[in-house]
């Protein structure tokens, strides 16, 4: 994927798996995060996804401009604050970051 000036961007897919009991909680704080994430700088595109079959496992589909931006994001308020509201609800996290070679 390329941003709209060619450039080649981050992908980035990060996962959360909630404790049972509070998939509503963590749904509904990591769904928060979207709208404010689309408008920070160098983000492309950023999604929520929750697993059909599996109602604690969230992932987010991630395109960034560049390391530097992502980690401006990881940084930012609304997810650090969002994090640590939740974090005692999170059974376990994790992120891959890729670069698209085809």
């Amino acid at each position: 994927m390329s941003d709209t000036n060619g450039n080649e961007v981050l992908s980035v897919v990060a996962w959360v798996r909630a404790e049972p009991g509070a998939e509503d909680t963590v749904r509904e704080t990591l769904a928060g995060f979207v709208a404010p994430t689309l408008k920070e700088e160098g983000c492309v595109d950023y999604q929520l996804h929750g697993v059909n079959d599996d109602p604690g496992l969230f992932y987010f589909v991630e395109y960034w401009r560049s390391e530097e931006d992502l980690e401006r994001h990881i940084a930012s308020p609304h997810i650090r604050d969002g994090s640590d509201a939740v974090t005692h609800l999170i059974l376990e996290h994790g992120e891959m970051r890729m670069t698209q070679i085809a």
